[in-house]
């Protein structure tokens, strides 16, 4: 059967349309349950070199998260970033973050990027972060 180079598009858009229609609940109701929490706590993270163990110093921290929406809101969240540097012992303290997940983005000269989405759940919770240096050209 031959079908026109607009039949295609057609039957291609429907078939993605569908997809979307029975992939999209599941996703709402994984996202209700990583919603963030009311609550707030400290958070640390580490920076140390991967192999020599050293703290690296003036590495770049971005922290990314919701805040609960409230009814001013309409209850809708409200994405916010921070951004800071580790001391001279590599470490980065974060106050007042509230619960749940998070993003964890590290930078430092001379070294590979780290992200990951994480979870912030205890109270002081400590991330320890290891960064590679890069790998050579070939």
């Amino acid at each position: 059967m031959y079908l026109s180079r607009h039949s295609r598009h057609l039957m291609a858009a429907g078939i993605a349309a569908g997809f979307l229609f029975f992939a999209g609940p599941s996703r709402s109701v994984r996202a209700q349950s990583d919603q963030p929490s009311e609550e707030t706590t400290n958070m640390v993270v580490v920076v140390k070199e991967y192999d020599s163990g050293q703290p690296i110093s003036q590495a770049l921290i971005t922290l990314q998260f919701k805040e609960p929406g409230g009814a001013s809101r309409f209850g809708k969240s409200k994405k916010l970033s921070y951004t800071s540097k580790t001391d001279g012992q590599g470490r980065c303290r974060f106050s007042e973050i509230n619960k749940g997940p998070i993003t964890l983005i590290v930078t430092a000269d001379g070294h590979q990027s780290y992200g990951k989405d994480l979870r912030l759940e205890k109270d002081n919770q400590v991330f320890l972060v290891k960064l590679k240096k890069p790998q050579p050209l070939i």
